[in-house]
């Protein structure tokens, strides 16, 4: 994924966009399957370290 700048302003809104709809799939998620708040902690963690992973081999 390419790098590109953005402003205070931009940066803020795309990461209250993403928390306000990352938020709502975990609410679907725990609805439909019942699962409790470890599920979705655990889910992130791995989602997020995922992420971090793919930084780190594009940054190398």
């Amino acid at each position: 994924m390419s790098k590109a700048e953005y402003t205070e302003d931009q940066l803020s809104e795309m990461i209250e966009d993403a928390f306000v709809n990352i938020k709502e799939a975990c609410m679907r998620l725990q609805e439909r399957s019942k699962c409790g708040n470890e599920v979705v902690i655990k889910m992130l963690k791995d989602i997020s370290q995922f992420y971090i992973i793919q930084d780190e081999k594009i940054k190398s």
